[in-house]
């Protein structure tokens, strides 16, 4: 049977995947619950993570945590614990420092998923509907947080249900340059318990590389902005609702 540890996020759709409260008035201290790209020292393979407010922090605590994934938890930094100096570029005189931070309680490693370009989105009776989806939370470049996009939803299931949510690449006829559609399916999986039926909220983390491949450039110095719109079945309508458009900038 396929196990899924959930996640809580703050109850409802539209809340920041960033919670951050200070802990002393006029110092650098913080507390924050959020999501960490795990990635590896170049020189020393110490575990980092690069957070979605921006900060880079590590902890022996990180240490069985894989580079390339995403993990959720609560973290806490002093000025009394430091930091720790990373090499993060190509030569190891590229050096940046990371917060010494505390992890409270379990970290919850984020699902994964790569872009479908060659396959189309299935076709059922009756679709499983989001109940909401943010606007994706991304960096300005592919190395921060690995090319990915993070998305958070949230929909309806029962106990012992759970989210499958699949990206598809789809041609669009109408779309002109540089202009793509991308087709966000959700299925409903697992073996309910009981009848009650409740909303969850999630994350998920798409794996966008393949694109950029696509339609990449080989400029050193032009570049080109995709113009990415989603496409999903969302609750209270019988269509497909259309996102708004988000940029990925590649070369020219």
């Amino acid at each position: 049977m396929k196990m899924r540890k959930s996640i809580l996020l703050w109850g409802m759709i539209g809340m920041t995947l960033i919670l951050t409260s200070c802990l002393e008035e006029g110092t650098r201290n913080y507390e924050e619950t959020s999501v960490a790209y795990i990635a590896a020292d170049n020189a020393t393979g110490r575990i980092y993570g690069r957070t979605l407010s921006g900060r880079l922090i590590t902890s022996t605590q990180m240490r069985l945590m894989f580079p390339g994934t995403f993990q959720f938890f609560r973290y806490s930094w002093t000025e009394e614990q430091g930091t720790t100096s990373l090499s993060v570029g190509t030569s190891s005189t590229e050096v940046v420092t990371a917060d010494n931070v505390i992890i409270s309680g379990e970290a919850v490693e984020i699902s994964r998923v790569s872009l479908r370009i060659d396959q189309q989105p299935p076709v059922v009776e009756t679709p499983a509907k989001f109940v909401g989806v943010d606007p994706p939370f991304y960096a300005g470049d592919q190395i921060y947080l690995g090319d990915h996009w993070l998305f958070q939803y949230a929909y309806e299931a029962k106990k012992g249900e759970y989210a499958v949510v699949n990206f598809y690449h789809t041609e669009d006829p109408d779309a002109t340059d540089n202009e793509i559609t991308i087709v966000m399916d959700l299925t409903i999986e697992g073996t309910p318990e009981g009848t009650t039926v409740s909303t969850k909220t999630d994350l998920v983390a798409l794996d966008m590389s393949s694109l950029r491949d696509m339609y990449e450039g080989t400029s050193t110095t032009a570049t080109k902005d995709l113009k990415i719109k989603f496409k999903y079945y969302l609750k209270g309508s019988d269509q497909m609702v259309i996102s708004q458009v988000y940029r990925m900038t590649v070369k020219g």
